[in-house]
């Protein structure tokens, strides 16, 4: 199976061995099949529409037949993950959604964390929201980037609940590394917001930022 860039760059950033990689709301589960092939992982497809679900089996029989007992499917809302019910080293990658529902769902599943849990986040907007929550979550860094798609530009963050890894920050720390990409990545950023009221107290934080994240795009090198 070939995947686009964005979800290539997500299966490629995981080097760890899971026992359980959870796949959710992820493009109809394309990422989690090609976990299926790379890895030894059980796979867990979740998605709260049960027609999307229900495609999923549909492609899962069809495709990967011999693979029946190394996944399994859920019509469940994503904060409500049984990650308690499951041993060994787990992954949860919530891909494909806002910023905002990213939050929301990242902060449930934090509260009912047993043992440590690595996330994969790729949102489609609403990073900064998405960092704020963030912080205030038990979670470190263990890695982020940037990745290039359609002429979308998607913030990918590997986390993890453990007690290794770099402190969240609002803006991010090595997604500015990344030459043009990062420099494009600014420009279409403070778009976004020069095109919001600046009276709005939810982005009044952001603008006294702005000066922050010129800096750290002048500090990267050309691709």
């Amino acid at each position: 199976m070939k995947l686009g860039k964005r979800l290539q760059t997500l299966h490629d950033v995981v080097t760890e061995n899971y026992q359980h990689i959870w796949d959710c709301c992820c493009d109809h589960g394309q990422l989690g099949a090609q976990f299926l092939h790379s890895s030894q992982a059980h796979i867990h497809f979740v998605d709260v529409v049960p027609a999307l679900i229900a495609k999923v089996k549909l492609d899962l029989t069809r495709f990967f037949p011999e693979t029946e007992t190394r996944y399994s499917l859920y019509t469940l809302d994503v904060a409500k993950l049984p990650l308690a019910q499951h041993s060994g080293r787990q992954l949860v990658i919530i891909a494909g959604v806002g910023g905002d529902l990213t939050a929301e769902l990242m902060t449930s599943l934090c509260c009912n964390l047993r043992g440590d849990v690595d996330f994969l986040l790729c949102p489609v907007h609403h990073h900064y929201t998405l960092r704020q929550t963030l912080q205030s979550l038990p979670l470190k860094v263990i890695h982020e980037s940037l990745v290039e798609e359609n002429r979308r530009i998607y913030e990918v963050l590997y986390l993890t609940s453990g007690k290794t890894g770099a402190t969240i920050t609002p803006l991010g720390e090595a997604i500015w590394q990344h030459g043009t990409l990062s420099k494009r990545y600014l420009e279409k950023t403070l778009d976004h917001y020069a095109r919001v009221p600046k009276a709005n107290p939810k982005h009044k934080p952001f603008y006294r930022l702005t000066n922050t994240l010129h800096y750290k795009t002048q500090r990267t090198q050309p691709d």
